[in-house]
């Protein structure tokens, strides 16, 4: 009985404890569970975070490492080129330096059989040959050259820009001949200058361009040709070290890269970009004025004639190429900030920028204009200006024609050549329907841009005459025959002939039928038709310059086949 008690009673305790378990709350337990699971998450969340900052930087890292492991790569090809130029140049200085010291031992040697008598000129000139092969070994007999040509020249193809571009260039020539079969060594030593001018235009001249046949020039304007005869860069090659820009494509040519440099205008471009450097190629001139817009004319042209600035050939060829078929050509105004860009370029920058790129073709025409306007002295000169007006408003027109020859005749050299290049363009373009733009039209915009007013600063009232009269004076003078325009832009190297003298350019040419200027006719035909009483003619034949004389004894003393053909005008 008493164990059943004492059963009893340790099941009851049992069952008393866990009743009291069970009455107790398990909350704090499980809040405590909870807070350990946050601190864990944070961490895991810091975890994350790093990691994921830690891939970014490796990624970035192996980004890095595999760009320099290229650029390792190219300069490791660099440094192998340039050790194998090197090794080449120095096996050419010294098949060089064998050559000259075999030339300086028949030279200079002194009172050996086979030495050659000198002058103190010539040992002055070669005074050079003492300066290398000093250390050279000597040459072996039996590996010497039968005939040496040799020519070297104080002018160097060094990159950098050079200051004696416009001195003559001495070059000296010396040809050795050792015979094999041990007769007596033979030498001639030639020293010649060659003038700057002459090297800077030993190509064909600016303006040169033969006529093409009649089937060409009806699809000549449609289909820009290539600008044969015109005036090519004469390029020499240099490895650049102070990157420069490539005037064709505009990109920037590196260090240690071969670039062509043209000896002339100075243009920069890549090998591979030389055919789209523009053209035609015009000698730099060195006299720029300091500020743009105030100089004369003659500071923005070259030394050899023709004698028109850069910046109207490189518009007009350009106007000529994709201008001719524009309605309301020089009518309408390009874009001012463009206009004054491609000034800033033309009259700041060392080489010519690329119209081709400059997509409104009246942006060009405004710069042509712009450039014109804006002369400190216009085209037709403040002195002659009055004489212009007068000429062209004479009641008689063999009096006009003939003052205006004369007037004409009088102007700068600059100034003359230019007006020529001018007209003769806008004779083209009077000639073309597409452009709309007939004599009169092309007289009135050009009349206050290169006729201009007889003072700097005219009054108001000044300027509303002079606006009535200098339409007249371009109109007479876009009247003039397109071969007395001519002869102004040949080259000097060419005779004086109005039949031969065509305006040289790709896209120039001559029409095949009656125009609106009429036919092409001499200033000698013009002063030969029958005088009224009053006219001017007579007087004026006789004083006028040789170029007017006598046509058919110049054509007669002229050799056969240096000028081109005429075309025959029905």
């Amino acid at each position: 009985m008493e164990t059943a008690v004492l059963s009893l009673q340790n099941l009851y305790e049992k069952m008393r404890s866990q009743v009291e378990l069970l009455s107790e709350g398990v909350e704090p337990s499980f809040i405590l569970m909870a807070q350990n699971f946050e601190d864990c998450r944070r961490k895991w969340l810091v975890a994350e975070e790093n990691l994921t900052s830690c891939k970014e930087v490796l990624t970035k890292t192996e980004t890095e490492r595999s760009s320099l492991e290229v650029k390792l790569k190219h300069a490791r090809n660099q440094v192998d080129v340039e050790i194998r130029r090197r090794q080449k140049a120095e096996a050419d200085c010294d098949k060089l330096d064998r050559q000259i010291q075999l030339i300086r031992d028949l030279l200079t040697s002194e009172g050996s059989s086979n030495s050659i008598q000198l002058s103190a000129e010539q040992r002055s000139a070669l005074a050079f040959l003492n300066t290398r092969g000093q250390g050279a070994a000597t040459v072996n007999t039996s590996q010497r050259l039968t005939t040496i040509d040799e020519s070297v020249s104080i002018m160097s193809d060094i990159s950098y820009d050079k200051t004696d571009d416009s001195l003559s260039l001495v070059t000296t020539t010396t040809t050795v001949t050792v015979p094999v079969d041990g007769g007596p060594v033979e030498a001639v030593a030639t020293i010649e200058t060659i003038p700057y001018w002459t090297r800077s235009r030993r190509k064909t001249d600016v303006f040169k361009q033969p006529v093409k046949p009649e089937a060409e020039k009806k699809n000549e304007a449609s289909t820009p040709q290539k600008h044969k005869g015109v005036r090519q860069h004469e390029f020499v090659s240099k490895t650049v070290i102070k990157p420069e820009s490539c005037v064709p494509c505009g990109k920037r040519i590196k260090f240690g890269k071969i670039a062509l440099r043209c000896c002339d205008c100075r243009v920069v471009s890549h090998p591979e970009c030389r055919d789209r450097c523009p053209l035609p190629c015009i000698p730099n001139m060195g006299n720029t004025p300091v500020k743009i817009g105030e100089g004369v004319l003659a500071d923005y042209v070259p030394d050899i004639s023709p004698k028109i600035p850069p910046l109207v050939v490189h518009c007009i060829g350009e106007i000529e190429q994709r201008g001719l078929h524009e309605a309301g050509l020089y009518r309408l105004s390009g874009a001012d900030r463009t206009v004054k860009e491609l000034k800033e370029k033309f009259l700041r920058s060392k080489t010519v920028p690329v119209l081709s790129k400059v997509d409104d073709i009246h942006a060009i025409t405004g710069l042509l204009k712009d450039f014109l306007r804006n002369l400190k002295d216009p085209l037709l000169t403040f002195h002659l200006n009055r004489q212009f007006m007068e000429a062209a408003e004479a009641p008689d027109d063999d009096n006009s024609i003939a003052l205006m020859y004369q007037t004409v005749s009088v102007l700068p050299h600059a100034n003359r050549d230019t007006l020529a290049f001018l007209i003769l363009h806008l004779q083209r373009v009077a000639e073309s329907s597409d452009t709309k733009m007939d004599i009169s039209n092309l007289a009135r915009v050009f009349g206050p841009t290169i006729v201009g007013h007889a003072v700097p600063s005219p009054d108001p009232m000044t300027i509303l005459q002079d606006t009535k009269r200098q339409p007249k004076v371009v109109e007479r003078l876009l009247n003039m025959p397109a071969s007395y325009w001519a002869q102004y832009v040949k080259s000097e190297n060419e005779q004086p002939h109005p039949d031969h003298l065509i305006i040289q350019n790709s896209n120039y040419y001559t029409p095949d039928r009656v125009t609106l200027l009429g036919p092409l006719t001499t200033p000698e035909q013009q002063l030969n038709k029958t005088p009224s009483s009053s006219s001017l003619s007579q007087r004026f034949k006789s004083s006028l310059t040789p170029r007017f004389g006598s046509k058919s004894k110049s054509a007669a003393a002229l050799p056969q086949g240096r000028f081109f053909q005429s075309p025959l005008l029905k």
